[in-house]
């Protein structure tokens, strides 16, 4: 087999291999042995393998790796050895590595790194260092990384952050040191890092942010930090800024002016943190900002404004806050946005005029709040949306028609209200109706006309009612039902045995709550 390029031995059961199983395979470029349970590899293996390009070792129990093991290596680009048992790495491993472009040394049990590891591996771009237990990094030890663009040092145990970390590192693009212990960060810290664009921070223990060495950072997480507050002129050095993620912190304060040089923001996370309340003039200057997320905080109410000069949002997340009252002209830029959450507040009522003018709203959760009705014309101009959440409030009725703009609808969650009946016009309209969720209200009959409009249900769910039983023609109209869902089988074996919807020809399948179930036979 002199002339195989390449050999896929991956995901086996191999524990052991031998020097000179390979040694005829003087053409072979790709090799890939990963998750086998290798514990080691003989001297000599790779001795006759002069044209290797691509080594896969991943996903062994590898503890060492002896420094003569690649004598072939000029043009080798790709070397995986990512979750194996590494504890140590001998300083002259990668000597000679010229053409190497990608290393993977993630989840292994690194705690140091030598100072010349990395001496002679000059075209690397991307290098994984993640899930070890490095707790500081020699100075200079990336510094002939020259090419270097993705970094990622991710759930490692470091406290201490020091700019002789990133020496030489002029190209680098993208740097992971989320999952640390990373208590401060100094404003020198990445002033060697020119060419950053993202930097991902989360899941440290910061309880304050970078300095203004960043200018040219588009991505900045700092996701599950300890930041209580963010001051006036925190962001001003981050010009260029498209995503900010700040969610699962304790930021109970934000400064006015905080956010006014990031013009260029796409997206902005502030979700999870104890914020109370907003100014009206806090997000005046995110004109390009697209996705506004605010969920699980404590707001009570949004002041009139807040969205004035957000033209472009596409999604608004408020889910999960406290918030009672959403004037009718809270929304004033509503030609882009397709998704607006507002499901577990404490929505008691919705203005007629509330929903007008979303042209492309494609999801809309109202559901876990205290709405009692619905007036008729709420979703006169919501025209396509195709997810529709009411479930968990205190509906009893609903008006003629409500629903009958909704021709693109294909989910609705009604649960958890309290409907005693169904009538078809609660469906008018929604022919392209998919999935109807009825379960937990107090419904106690229905009749083949509450569901002759509905030609496209095929999922129907009907568990937690107050059902005794269901006309033998109640699912006639349905010719595309494949599933009912309820948990009275008394109620379903009567429907099975009259309805021509329990025959196979019609691929009903009805489920039922089996603990339930009476022994009928």
């Amino acid at each position: 087999m002199e002339e195989l390029l390449s050999l896929h031995l991956a995901k086996n059961n191999l524990s052991s291999v031998s020097t000179s199983l390979f040694s005829n395979l003087k053409s072979l470029k790709m090799f890939r042995l990963y998750e086998n349970q290798l514990t080691a590899l003989p001297d000599g293996i790779f001795d006759n393998l002069p044209d290797l390009e691509e080594i896969a070792l991943q996903c062994n129990q590898i503890s060492y790796i002896q420094p003569n093991l690649f004598p072939h290596k000029s043009k080798l680009t790709k070397l995986y050895l990512d979750n194996n048992l590494l504890t140590e790495l001998q300083p002259d491993l990668f000597v000679g590595f010229s053409l190497l472009k990608s290393l993977t040394l993630n989840k292994n049990q690194l705690t140091s790194l030598p100072s010349v590891l990395f001496g002679e591996t000059l075209k690397i771009t991307e290098l994984s260092l993640s899930h070890n237990n490095l707790t500081h990094l020699p100075t200079g030890v990336f510094s002939p990384l020259k090419k270097l663009k993705k970094l990622d040092l991710s759930s490692n145990q470091f406290s201490i952050i020091s700019a002789n970390f990133f020496e030489g590192l002029e190209k680098l693009t993208d740097l992971n040191l989320q999952n640390n212990s990373i208590e401060s960060l100094k404003q020198e810290d990445f002033k060697k890092l020119k060419s950053l664009s993202t930097l991902k921070l989360g899941n440290n223990k910061l309880q304050s942010l970078p300095g203004d060495d960043l200018n040219n950072l588009l991505k900045l997480v700092l996701k599950s930090n300890k930041i209580h507050s963010l001051e006036n002129g925190l962001f001003d050095y981050l010009k260029k800024l498209q995503v900010l993620h700040l969610h699962m912190n304790k930021i109970s304060t934000i400064e006015e002016g905080t956010f006014d040089n990031l013009e260029e923001l796409l997206s902005l996370h502030l979700a999870k943190n104890n914020l109370s309340s907003v100014s009206t003039s806090l997000f005046s200057n995110l004109k390009s900002l697209k996705m506004f997320r605010l969920y699980e905080n404590q707001l009570t109410a949004l002041p009139d404004g807040i969205f004035d000069n957000l033209p472009d949002l596409e999604e608004i997340a408020l889910q999960c806050n406290q918030i009672s009252y959403i004037q009718p002209n809270l929304f004033p830029h509503k030609s882009k946005l397709t998704k607006l959450y507002l499901d577990n507040n404490l929505l008691t009522e919705l203005q007629p005029d509330l929903f007008v003018g979303f042209s492309l709203l494609k999801s809309l959760t109202l559901n876990k709040n205290q709405l009692t009705s619905l007036p008729s014309v709420l979703f006169g101009e919501t025209l396509k949306i195709t997810e529709l959440s009411l479930s968990h409030n205190n509906l009893t009725h609903l008006p003629t028609g409500v629903f009958s703009p909704l021709k693109k609808l294909k989910k609705l969650d009604l649960s958890s209200n309290q409907f005693s009946i169904i009538s078809a016009n609660f469906f008018e309209g929604l022919e392209k109706l998919t999935d109807l969720n009825l379960q937990n209200n107090s419904i106690e009959s229905l009749k083949q006309e509450d569901f002759k409009k509905l030609k496209s249900l095929s999922t129907l769910k009907l568990g937690n009612n107050k059902l005794q039983s269901l006309p033998g023609d109640v699912f006639d109209s349905l010719p595309k039902l494949i599933g009912v869902k309820h948990d009275d089988p008394k109620s379903i074996l009567c429907a099975s045995v009259k309805a021509r919807t329990s025959d196979l020809s019609n691929k009903v399948v009805y489920t039922v709550n089996v603990k339930n179930m009476p022994n009928y036979f």
